[in-house]
């Protein structure tokens, strides 16, 4: 009896050394406003009032500062993602491990009734506006390319069902621009990064050479280029996303044009004007993919020094970020809109500005993710 007392003692005493270690260190250390592994904001503590108290908010709002905050929290994430990998768990948080070390996103569900919806508005201002040539291309998830390199368990990835769909509701004056076998025929030049959800320079590259054909111009050859590597430590969204670590980075290269260009970049949100369309400094940050266009923008317009008459409207999502470079030698003006961030009527954009093209460039999980909102003023 006297023994089990002692070992009672012993754990009891451990317990609260533990404790009071915990409690030092987050007095000790201070909180951190940002997490570079995860790419997001951590959670801040807490000011007290006696409503969020009430509602109960208040502690909901300290179970994730503690939470966010707790001491070495990038280490004890590292321990948790290496055991279950140890004991076979290859997801985590939507992010799948394949087994070349590819990380993979799951694919958003269809919400048919808002998809339907946007599609109408679509569809309706193609037929209104048939004075434009208007082109739409969906890009597949990464698992539609390199589905051999899902786990065995890994759902069956819908994207190119769902694109499929998308495309035989499309009135007939929209140009639909299938790239899907022309990716899959390209799939052993890495056209997506692995720890990231985005196609590669490589595969926006790919994907411009086949929407040439269809829009009307001839692409570059890739030997019109060079080739910069400008990174080999990039640990993309599902990486961060994902948890899991000890993973290879991926590289980041930008297709430099031999032949001089020169065009003048307006970017609008920063109010400030360019003469490129990288931003270098940002290959020192997390989020290295911003290295292209400077990020996700509400509106860039981009000006070449040509004789062209064709002007562009790109609507798209970040996976356009790294295709709009190639285009810059085929119009005299781009106007790259965002609509997660652009509220402005599209329709006085065009006219105003004598826009003769409209390309819609998304990805499949972000268009779906668009599903039941209205494009303004189409």
């Amino acid at each position: 009896m006297k023994y089990n007392e002692q070992v009672l003692k012993v754990i009891a005493a451990v317990f609260m050394i533990y404790l009071s270690s915990i409690a030092f260190l987050y007095l000790m250390i201070p909180d951190n406003r940002f997490s570079e592994s995860e790419n997001r904001m951590l959670e801040q503590m807490p000011r007290f009032s006696m409503d969020d108290l009430w509602e109960g908010k208040l502690s909901s709002d300290c179970e994730k500062y503690l939470t966010d905050q707790f001491p070495f929290r990038d280490f004890w994430i590292g321990v948790k993602s290496d055991s279950e990998r140890i004991l076979g768990r290859r997801e985590n948080n939507g992010v799948y491990l394949g087994e070349d070390g590819r990380l993979f996103q799951k694919c958003n569900e269809m919400d048919k009734k808002g998809l339907q919806a946007t599609l109408a508005t679509i569809n309706s201002f193609a037929v209104s506006r048939a004075d434009l040539d208007l082109y739409f291309l969906l890009v597949p998830n990464s698992a539609a390319i390199y589905k051999d390199s899902l786990p065995a368990y890994a759902p069956t990835d819908n994207s190119i069902v769902y694109i499929n769909q998308i495309k035989s509701s499309l009135d007939n004056q929209i140009n639909y621009i299938d790239i899907y076998d022309s990716l899959l025929d390209q799939k052993g030049e890495s056209i997506y990064y692995k720890t990231d959800h985005h196609w590669t320079t490589i595969g926006a590259y790919c994907a411009y050479r086949h929407a040439a054909k269809s829009m009307g111009f001839a692409a570059r050859e890739q030997d019109d280029f060079q080739i910069k590597k400008v990174t080999d430590s990039f640990y993309g969204s599902l990486y961060s996303k994902g948890g899991f670590r000890h993973l290879n980075p991926d590289k980041i290269e930008l297709y430099i044009p031999k032949s001089s260009e020169l065009y003048t970049v307006d970017y609008y949100d920063y109010n400030q004007c360019s003469n490129s369309l990288y931003f270098m400094d940002n290959l020192k940050k997390k989020d290295k993919y911003s290295v292209f266009l400077n990020g996700n923008q509400s509106l860039i317009r981009i000006r070449m020094n040509t004789d062209n008459d064709k002007k562009l409207l790109l609507l798209k999502d970040s996976f356009a970020n790294s295709f709009v470079p190639f285009l810059t030698e085929h119009y005299s003006e781009i106007y790259v809109v965002n609509l997660r961030y652009y509220n402005d009527n599209l329709s006085q954009l065009i006219d105003s500005q004598g826009i003769n093209n409209v390309l819609l460039l998304y990805s499949v999980n972000g268009f779906l993710e668009k599903a039941g909102e209205q494009f303004p003023g189409l």
